[in-house]
């Protein structure tokens, strides 16, 4: 699957934003997903004000918000950064160790992915529980899975996380659901460098770490990627 400068790990709005970012500064970044599909899909159209020259604002169109639309031209601007960015479709099962540094991640498929940096944006996927009316299901949204062997293994690693909890409103083509996920313990999370402290070359962005909208998510993935330019030098 590659050796990247930057392996991200979910392609949400932090996630993509981030690998957007760094491609576009010349970072060899690796991109995984569990599903090309959903690749940057919000809940609902987003609407601005944007983080300026963010990947968010760019793929926005006023004359079509739909979230299909809108998922389709991000992906097209992301699938444009090749060769320096590779979005992939995988699922990460666990993180790839050399002593106590962080190398890449194990995937359900078989290959590993590596990286000099990984980055963990995986949403509200860790041990989460979708509800909708009776109905529960282990999911970190509507029809996608969550990532269970994930979160077991950064059990296993020590890791310490909180219980936080999410809605979607009912729209016209899909009813209204809650997700309970966990997030990493503030304490595990440095938000001025976004590490994840307790294993070497490991960060965190996005809802795994913060609560926020789809900008703050915007934001963050920027903010991360800038910060990690200045590391790469």
């Amino acid at each position: 699957m590659g050796n990247y400068q930057v392996l991200i790990v979910g392609a949400g709005f932090a996630g993509s934003e981030a690998a957007h970012r760094l491609a576009g500064r010349g970072v060899r970044v690796g991109l995984l997903t569990q599903s090309l599909d959903s690749v940057m899909m919000p809940f609902l159209p987003p609407r601005p004000p944007f983080p300026k020259g963010s990947l968010l604002e760019a793929a926005y169109d006023p004359e079509d918000p739909r979230v299909w639309a809108f998922h389709a031209r991000a992906k097209a601007r992301l699938e444009a950064q090749a060769p320096h960015l590779h979005l992939f479709q995988a699922t990460a099962t666990g993180l790839l160790l050399e002593g106590n540094k962080v190398v890449g991640v194990r995937t359900w498929e078989g290959p590993v992915a590596r990286g000099e940096r990984v980055v963990l944006a995986v949403g509200s996927f860790l041990g989460a529980r979708l509800r909708m009316g009776e109905v529960e299901e282990e999911a970190g949204r509507l029809s996608e899975a969550s990532y269970p062997d994930l979160y077991e293994d950064l059990l296993r690693l020590g890791f310490r996380f909180v219980e936080r909890e999410g809605a979607v409103p009912d729209t016209p083509t899909t009813p209204g659901y809650r997700v309970r996920y966990r997030a990493f313990h503030p304490e595990e999370w440095e938000e001025a460098t976004f590490r994840l402290r307790r294993l070497a070359n490991l960060y965190g962005v996005g809802l795994c770490v913060l609560e926020g909208d789809y900008a703050r998510m915007s934001e963050e993935g920027l903010r991360l990627a800038e910060h990690l330019l200045r590391e790469l030098g």
